[in-house]
């Protein structure tokens, strides 16, 4: 007699990683033209101002030669250390940053002098703790200017969400740090409890340009198992780097993924350019990924779980540029 077909896992455990979700917002002091995607403007500009509002000015731009014995916060942001016994990472080129910038998606372009600018930003692990450093380094940033035209833009607020909801309260506002005491956090690995709460047709949507790879190239067309294998890529790359090692096997889950029927799925390809100043000649990169929807029928909590856990994280590459941001909500 054959053995049996596998059965699909009910449930996952997940990295216990805090997560803490934010909104802030800009008051623009000078008319200026900004690009349609803000993710890119919003992150590049801003580890040269963290690093002024952390470092003592003989670190700018030389955070290789500091000498002082303790990481600072600027380089386990940045230039995270590798932890020793990284597993199944050690091959890892990219290490992930401990928070993700989230654009807002109106595409304006156009800016007059007294306009808010908002945008998300998500805290993840001991990125929870540099807080007040990111308070800082968005001050900066708006103090250096945005943009080509650097135009100047005042901090004006910033507001720790509660979970899955649109509402918080002030931790900054008008050059002021409020109250950071018992923040509103998420902590991924009771997601399974909200997901096992969600029901098995769900409606998943990228609202950002997602950059999955399978089989060595980007997927143009929605692929739901390369897009739970990412998600728990990441959770274990950021468990590494940023939280405690995440052990747990979750081919299952990706096996799992492959069961659930797509339905209606309206994907499409989308390319956006950014400038890395990463070298000393500034070049121009694009980094392109798919946006849209599809309906998810018979999603098992494993999956429903994992895809949670991707929509507070974000998926993929470049997710520290807001890309990867999906929506997950059921039908």
């Amino acid at each position: 007699m054959a053995d049996p077909a596998p059965v699909a896992p009910t449930t996952i455990v997940l990295p216990d990683l805090s997560v803490l979700r934010a909104r802030v917002t800009y008051r623009l002091l000078e008319s200026t033209t900004l690009p349609p995607y803000k993710g890119a403007l919003l992150r590049g500009g801003f580890g040269y101002a963290f690093q002024r509002g952390a470092c003592p000015s003989a670190c700018w731009g030389r955070s290789d030669q500091c000498k002082a014995g303790m990481i600072c916060p600027y380089r386990w942001v940045f230039e995270t250390p590798r932890p020793p016994g990284a597993g199944r990472l050690h091959d890892l080129q990219d290490v992930p940053r401990p928070f993700v910038i989230e654009p807002p998606l109106d595409h304006k372009c156009a800016y007059a002098a007294g306009d808010a600018l908002e945008f998300g930003l998500t805290l993840i692990g001991r990125g929870v703790d540099y807080l007040p450093y990111f308070l800082v380094g968005f001050e900066e940033l708006g103090k250096a200017g945005l943009g080509r035209d650097r135009a100047k833009a005042k901090l004006e607020r910033v507001e720790a969400l509660e979970p899955f909801r649109p509402v918080g309260r002030p931790i900054y506002q008008d050059g002021r740090t409020l109250d950071t005491g018992d923040l509103p956090t998420v902590r991924v690995a009771e997601l399974v409890d909200r997901a096992d709460a969600l029901p098995a047709d769900l409606r998943l949507t990228l609202r950002t340009p997602l950059r999955v790879k399978a089989r060595g190239a980007f997927i143009e067309q929605f692929d739901l198992a390369a897009i739970v294998q990412a998600a728990c890529w990441r959770l274990a790359a950021l468990a590494a780097f940023h939280g405690e090692p995440w052990e747990a096997d979750y081919r299952p889950v990706v096996d799992a993924a492959h069961q659930v029927t797509v339905e209606r799925p309206e994907i499409q390809w989308v390319d956006w350019e950014r400038t890395s100043t990463r070298e000393a000649q500034p070049r121009q990169m694009t980094l392109g990924g798919i946006i849209g929807s599809a309906t998810l029928r018979g999603a098992p909590p494993a999956v429903r779980a994992a895809l949670l856990a991707g929509s507070l994280v974000h998926i993929g590459k470049a997710a520290v540029f807001g890309h990867g941001w999906v929506e997950v909500v059921g039908v």
